[in-house]
């Protein structure tokens, strides 16, 4: 056929089934544009980081980098320079700092440096010549954004806390944004060198030198490097900080890649089911076209173009409602990356995302269309059978052995190889799928049964159309919508609840060591990492209602590519970590090897990255290198790199240093944590830039930073409850709207306008109620699959439960919202005229 021949019967079509195609168009843009936004969750982190170092780094080769926060000999920048295939090398200190201004405060990372890097360095680094003011003004840059947090929109003076120290230096707040597109709303701070090495208190020292040369000597200055190291300093790439990120978020990614894929073929499903509606109008439609003489390969081609509109239309409103979704609700860093990377809340949308988001929905439309009517586009049409004619006993017992053989493939992978979780849920959805239809019959059956106990005409009317095989597809389609909406929500919710279990048991195994806590100011310290002098511990034990200070240590490590969270806890303390963290070992041997000299609690990922097994003795690349032993494998305790647990004095030894990262004071009996708190934070000053928590506030912290890590998760949750809502609530609407003729016939027949609304909320209850409490089950066996793969995959500590309540509770969230939204269209259309029945 011509295509303006296709057009014009499209157009002539279209017309009379407006509704109907509006209606599967917002479906498929449901699941789009939750396909959609669950890409941007997964590439917005990756991205903001490399867009950040790029911005930093630009043309540099090679980083020598300190392996701790203190740094090394600036005088080492000039033997840097004079090796040969050098042709340039730039001076970097780059500190933790906490910014406190009028309003509130923000922990950000502060990189110094000088015109070399800003001639060298991408956009960013190329504006932190211009703060080199005259006078030797100590002046630094915020993002606009994370000036306002803190209550600075002009240039003025604030506090920076870096350690045990503060400092009040200038802030200008807009300059970053002028030209550093790169920068958006990263927790960067930007200062000339020598500003920086004074407010840490690190004069004649750098934490970096980043190096250039070219690719012909780069091996020949690599090795220049390395012996200049002494095997004391890490040499890797210049771009090292993006790649220690994509390690550190890979397992984030993992988890959140295994949602997104939960919720794309949510997305999907949604879309099809929408479809399904509309089968009906183009099964007539074949049936009519074949009367008037069109062949197969005519029809396809209209068919075609029915989805391929379909498809287009959906798709553009799809990625529109994605991105509102997707900025309403992915609006936050995961806070817990940045305690050891500098990452932001930009948001970046990719090529990617945007053609798998518009394929996925013409897919989808395509899928949709011609699926359900493959036997009337082959059969012939004298021997057309009924698209909705029910499925035979024998058919129905053949679905249910294929559902027990897919539910059989999810149990063998939930035993033998959870790593594979995705094709368990996808066997998993499809068991649930085949047994709809004959839970669909049984729950018509039972109501049917008890409706001969009511004399109500409602109920029986609600009956008849679910027994009605011209409605059988539909009916199917809306309780597939629900069950599938209520098996996405309940498998994410129980595991993502059983993972912030996990973490929670591990946060207060750890801060229960003390009964306060002393570390440097700032959200990002929140795991103790930031060491600083040791200037208060005398006078802290000298306080009333003290009984012991212990000097507790930790910080974070490159080992490989992996950023390593190092706890330290000292000798006399309690289990350093929970029991149930133990995966490889014995735990009560672990603990007491740990005390003595030489030994450490690796994650399992650690050492199965390192190859190393319990007892193994390995090197460990600290600024005083050193050889530990493995006493028992852990999970990562929520640290997605791994971590390594030892204790304070062997970390002191490996670390070549005292200072410690918090102060652990334990109390005397009766005194009072609230009031020996107030006492130590007096003692210190308020200059001071440490700060004072009791257990119970370091706890309740380090749940909120837990809670916050999983907001990946959540929103995911999140977006298919919603999409969940609205694909019911638009399938019902489009179910109904469909039916104002056969509702105008019942009111000829003396159907009041009452009888019949209440007839159209009792079929959606029945349907409804069948789909997400089948989804309910099966989305507890999705909660298992997942939080074993969570375990396994990313080495997250995950408490396994069965989520029976969250069950029970999304299921009547879904029902009773999707209800209530159907009444209202369900009271229109029994509002209609009964002389459109009688209409041609």
């Amino acid at each position: 056929m011509k295509l303006s021949s296709i057009l014009r019967l499209y157009r002539v079509r279209l017309r009379a089934r407006l509704t109907q195609e509006l209606f599967a168009v917002l479906g498929i843009a449901i699941g789009v544009a939750l396909l959609f936004a669950s890409q941007v969750a997964n590439t917005s982190l990756d991205g903001s980081v490399q867009r950040l170092n790029d911005g930093i780094v630009g043309q540099m080769r090679f980083e020598l980098a300190s392996r701790d926060n203190s740094g090394f000999d600036e005088r080492l920048l000039g033997e840097v320079t004079r090796l040969p295939g050098v042709q340039a090398a730039a001076p970097v200190v780059e500190q933790n700092a906490n910014v406190v201004g009028p309003t509130g405060q923000r922990s950000v990372d502060l990189v110094g440096t000088d015109p070399r890097l800003a001639r060298l360095g991408g956009s960013i680094a190329r504006h932190v010549g211009a703060l080199r003011l005259a006078g030797g003004a100590r002046v630094f840059t915020l993002p606009i954004k994370l000036a306002k947090e803190v209550g600075v929109v002009s240039i003025r003076p604030v506090e920076v806390q870096v350690g045990a120290r503060s400092e009040h230096v200038l802030l200008i707040p807009r300059f970053a944004d002028i030209g550093a597109s790169g920068l958006g709303g990263s927790p960067i701070g930007l200062a000339s060198l020598r500003t920086v090495q004074r407010i840490a208190g690190m004069q004649g020292r750098l934490t970096s030198i980043y190096v250039r040369t070219g690719s012909r000597t780069a091996a020949e200055v690599h090795a220049g490097l390395e012996r200049l190291s002494g095997g004391r300093l890490n040499v890797r790439p210049a771009d090292s900080t993006s790649r220690l990120f994509r390690r550190a978020a890979g397992p984030v990614n993992q988890s959140t890649a295994l949602f997104s894929a939960l919720s794309a073929l949510v997305g999907f499903l949604f879309a099809f089911n929408a479809l399904l509606l509309t089968v009906p109008q183009r099964r007539s439609l074949i049936e009519d076209l074949r009367l008037d003489g069109y062949t197969r390969r005519m029809i396809v081609e209209i068919l075609l173009l029915d989805a391929l509109v379909l498809g287009v239309l959906a798709s553009l409103l799809g990625l529109v409602l994605g991105e509102v979704v997707s900025a309403a609700l992915f609006n936050s860093d995961p806070e817990y990356l940045s305690f050891a990377f500098p990452i932001g809340s930009e948001r970046v949308l990719t090529v990617g995302s945007i053609l798998i988001a518009l394929l996925g929905g013409i897919l989808a439309a395509a899928a949709g269309v011609l699926m359900p009517l493959r036997s009337a586009i082959l059969e012939r049409p004298t021997k057309t059978t009924p698209l909705t004619s029910r499925i035979s006993p024998r058919s129905s017992l053949a679905l249910l052995g294929v559902a027990v053989a897919c539910l059989g493939v999810t149990t063998a992978i939930l035993l033998a190889a959870p790593s594979s979780a995705i094709v368990g849920v996808v066997s998993l959805t499809f068991a649930l799928l085949l047994c709809l239809p004959a839970l669909l019959d049984l729950a018509v059956l039972a109501a049917e049964r008890l409706q001969n106990l009511s004399r109500g005409a409602a109920p029986h009317v609600a009956l008849i159309e679910l027994r009605s095989r011209n409605t059988r597809v539909r009916s199917l389609a809306i309780a597939a919508t629900g069950a599938i909406a209520v098996f996405g929500s309940v498998s994410i919710q129980g595991a993502r609840d059983g993972l912030q279990r996990g973490l929670d048991t591990s946060a207060r195994t750890i801060d229960s060591a003390a009964d306060i806590w002393v570390t440097a100011a700032g959200a990002s310290n929140a795991l103790a990492t930031t060491p600083f002098d040791d200037v208060a511990s005398a006078k802290l034990r000298l306080l009333p209602g003290v009984n012991s200070v212990r000097l507790y240590r930790g910080s974070f490590l490159d080992w490989g590519d992996r950023r390593v969270w190092t706890l330290a806890q000292p000798r006399v303390s309690s289990p350093p970590i929970s029991a149930s963290e133990i995966v490889g070992g014995d735990a009560k041997t672990a603990f007491a090897r740990l005390r003595q000299h030489g030994w450490v609690i690796l994650s399992r990922a650690l050492a199965a990255s390192h190859d190393l097994h319990l007892g193994q003795s390995f090197s460990f690349p600290t600024p005083q290198p050193s050889a530990f032993r493995i006493a028992a494998l852990s999970t990562n305790l929520g640290w997605p790199p791994g971590a390594m647990v030892l204790n304070a004095d062997d970390y002191a030894r490996a670390w070549a240093s005292g200072r410690p990262s918090a102060y652990q004071i334990t109390l005397s009996r009766g005194a009072s944590a609230a009031v020996v708190s107030r006492e130590v934070s007096d003692t210190l000053g308020p200059d001071s830039g440490l700060r004072t928590e009791t257990k119970g506030q370091r706890e309740r912290l380090q749940y909120a930073s837990a809670s916050q890590g999983l907001s990946r998760l959540t929103q995911i949750r999140s977006l298919v409850l919603i999409a969940a809502v609205l694909a019911m609530a638009a399938a019902m609407g489009a179910m109904i709207w469909q039916r104002r003729r056969r509702l105008a016939d019942m009111k000829v027949d003396g159907f009041s306008r009452a009888v019949l609304w209440r007839a159209l909320l009792w079929e959606s209850v029945i349907l409804l109620g069948v789909g997400c409490a089948l989804g309910a089950a099966f989305g507890a066996f999705g909660q298992l699959l997942l939080s074993r793969a969570l375990s396994v995959v990313t080495g997250f500590p995950v408490i396994e439960s069965t989520p029976i309540l969250g069950a029970i509770a999304n299921f009547a969230l879904i029902t009773a919202v999707a209800v209530a939204i159907v009444a209202v269209p369900g009271y229109a259309a029994a509002r209609v005229r009964p002389a459109v029945g009688l209409q041609e």
